[in-house]
């Protein structure tokens, strides 16, 4: 009987459900974002979480996006990352931009690390007037699922995504975007896995008037 009620005492105790909270006051200049997560140590955050979305100041939450997972790095002061996207280094867990540059704030929000190398990876919602919420967009989560977050480019219009195999082999790809859906515009592939180790054979890729153009050279690599 006590063994029975020390096993009742571990599965109801406060700490089996314990919870760790932050808030997100800086990363928007319309709204607040509220982190809910269960697993957090020193370094960062993982597993099931909830993003409670609030207007700038106000007491309760819009929208509610919960995941099965997440990836929260932590500061040396023990609060998450937005906006940060330094590549092999800091990623964040919450990334806000105009992705569909509609000219309303959208949001990525890390659904864990399930980009290349174990590295974090996205889904994107996108700011949806007629919803009134964050709408989640399966063909802009694709880009989230690279080295990091993708990159945006305000003035160009832009997305572009870097990934890589092992030392020798990196890709470049930007992506416009038409119908609110991403578009695959250029493609930069440097291979430096051809049998002459002493060159690098980059393969150039642009979308002219719906028609691609490949250009293919040869560049001496680099010691």
């Amino acid at each position: 009987m006590k063994k029975f009620a020390f096993v009742l005492v571990l599965l109801f105790s406060p700490s089996a459900f314990a919870q760790h909270k932050f808030e997100l006051n800086d990363a928007s200049k319309y709204f607040d974002i509220k982190v809910t997560v269960v697993n957090c140590d020193d370094m960062s955050c993982s597993g099931k979480a909830s993003f409670s979305f609030y207007k700038k100041g106000g007491s309760t939450a819009y929208q509610v996006i919960s995941l099965p997972d997440t990836y929260v790095q932590l500061e040396d002061d023990g609060k998450p990352l937005a906006n940060v996207t330094m590549l092999y280094d800091k990623q964040s867990v919450v990334n806000i931009g105009d992705f569909n540059f509609d000219g309303m704030e959208d949001v990525a929000i890390c659904d864990g690390t399930n980009g290349s190398y174990g590295g974090p990876s996205y889904r994107i919602y996108l700011s949806s007037k007629a919803a009134k919420k964050f709408v989640y967009n399966a063909a802009f989560s694709a880009l989230g699922t690279h080295l990091g977050m993708f990159g945006v480019d305000k003035e160009k219009k832009t997305l572009e995504i870097f990934d890589k195999s092992g030392c020798c082999w990196h890709v470049n790809e930007r992506f416009s975007v038409v119908g609110n859906r991403p578009v695959k515009v250029f493609s930069e592939v440097e291979d430096a896995t051809i049998a002459d180790e002493t060159k690098v054979k980059i393969t150039t890729k642009t979308l002219v008037a719906g028609k691609w153009r490949t250009s293919v050279k040869y560049v001496k690599r680099e010691e």
